[in-house]
């Protein structure tokens, strides 16, 4: 499923699930937050799933050392708290914080599930949601596996970014959002750029990053 195909999936999702909240008149809540403000903390429990109506947030994991790791960056319609809310374990285990003004709908365990039993394609729906979202979770601890910055920027190039052989254009927000995806400083990401770009594998700009051979960057991947 393609990052075109995802959007697309969570907004129909987002406006047949509101359908049926106002529809069916079940019980669910919508919250604002203000740049910065905490959405979710770590170790908190997960009583709801959250879909981002306005705004963006990030999902953030603070290390040991106190710095922050970005995991995923959530954009409107975007869905959180669906893999913990089923588990025996409910507890955050990151930060889900605003980046700037947005607005979230929550709806509980309990709710949802009466939702579900009233359409039964939506509860499909969800459930191959849930499944995409366990998949990039695991990319995505593959990607932090990786062991040098040249590898894990190859893993993020292939796995993340949709590129291959008829598309070598990786656009990104910003080098700050990429080396924070990657758990890097941006100032070594820079450095690792510029020694690809010098030894032609690739060239850059300020939000795209353009690959001269995909083959190279697989080989790459541990």
């Amino acid at each position: 499923m393609n990052k075109v195909k995802i959007k697309n999936f969570h907004a129909e999702f987002y406006q047949e699930l509101i359908s049926l909240i106002n529809n069916k008149d079940i019980p669910h809540l919508i919250r604002t937050y203000q740049k910065d403000q905490i959405i979710a903390s770590s170790g908190s429990i997960c009583y709801s799933v959250g879909i981002i109506i306005k705004g963006m947030a990030n999902i953030e994991q603070i290390t040991a050392s106190g710095e922050k790791n970005l995991i995923n960056s959530l954009k409107q319609y975007d869905i959180f708290g669906e893999i913990l809310l089923f588990t025996d374990s409910p507890y955050y285990p990151y930060e889900i914080i605003a980046v700037n003004y947005c607005e979230i709908l929550f709806i509980t365990k309990l709710n949802l599930l009466k939702i579900f039993k009233e359409d039964i394609i939506l509860l499909e729906k969800f459930l191959a949601h849930i499944s995409q979202s366990y998949k990039k979770l695991n990319l995505l601890i593959k990607l932090k596996s990786q062991k040098n910055i040249i590898s894990k920027l190859a893993y993020y190039f292939i796995y993340f970014s949709d590129i291959s052989e008829n598309n070598l254009n990786c656009h990104i927000a910003s080098k700050t959002q990429l080396a924070e995806i990657i758990g890097i400083e941006r100032q070594s990401l820079i450095r690792v750029l510029n020694q690809l770009r010098d030894k032609g594998c690739l060239s850059y700009d300020r939000h795209n990053i353009y690959l001269k051979n995909v083959a190279y960057f697989k080989q790459l991947i541990e």
